[in-house]
């Protein structure tokens, strides 16, 4: 079975005689399956990708997006998807609040939509989510959204060069307590002596240089130390 519109099967004349097999819990993995079969033609998976995601529910998106986030899994059984970057990058935007440059605010999606989104994220195209962290980490100009991708690239890719140096960066800059960034480079930044000379530094400020006593000193030193014990084990600093 070559042809895509089978897992489809529909009448848009009446919905009620309808078989959405895409919609169907049961022919999931076998609709992943059929997208890794290399004997299926590219066209015909890129054909298929393409309805996926231009899917019109008529009922409020609610099925418009799960036929999107099937795309997105799709991507890990075909990554050479001509889709795959446009794909991967509306997936970011739905998993963040993010900034929008032309209007000058945040935009809120709703929960269930975001939740799902950041699952679809650890399913589809590992190498092209890495890849678009990494292009959101040098060009965003919001410090929120430079945190939240250098964390989330260090979670996807530990020792990612790209994510320790925004987190570096934006402990550098830090107006507060650099707490947030000193966790995640205690998460990802394993034996890198840049990291570790960065938070042995740290650790050598004098309280007066630390301009935000909002959390206890002696608390982010502490935890400068024990991120510090994470990835420098053995260090003789």
């Amino acid at each position: 079975m070559h042809d895509w519109q089978y897992f489809f099967n529909h009448d848009r004349s009446n919905l009620n005689q309808g078989a959405y097999r895409i919609f169907e819990p049961e022919w999931k993995a076998e609709i992943l399956h059929w997208f890794s079969q290399k004997d299926v033609a590219k066209q015909q998976k890129e054909d298929f990708i393409q309805a996926l995601i231009d899917f019109d529910d008529g009922c409020g998106d609610f099925y418009r997006y799960r036929a999107y986030f099937l795309a997105a899994e799709a991507l890990s059984q075909f990554p050479e998807c001509s889709l795959g970057d446009a794909i991967v990058e509306q997936l970011l935007k739905w998993s963040y609040a993010y900034f929008r440059q032309d209007k000058l605010d945040w935009q809120i999606l709703p929960k269930p939509l975001v939740q799902t989104a950041r699952k679809t994220l650890e399913l589809t195209d590992r190498k092209r989510v890495i890849a678009t962290f990494v292009h959101l980490v040098h060009t965003t100009e919001s410090r929120s959204i430079l945190r939240v991708a250098a964390e989330e690239l260090g979670t996807l890719d530990p020792g990612n060069k790209s994510a320790i140096a925004a987190l570096l960066l934006l402990m550098k800059q830090a107006k507060f307590i650099p707490w947030s960034e000193i966790c995640s480079l205690g998460k990802i930044g394993y034996n890198n002596e840049t990291v570790i000379a960065a938070l042995i530094q740290f650790i050598k400020m004098k309280p007066d240089e630390i301009t935000n006593y909002w959390l206890l000193l002696e608390n982010i030193y502490q935890g400068a130390i024990i991120a510090l014990g994470n990835i420098a084990y053995g260090n003789q600093k």
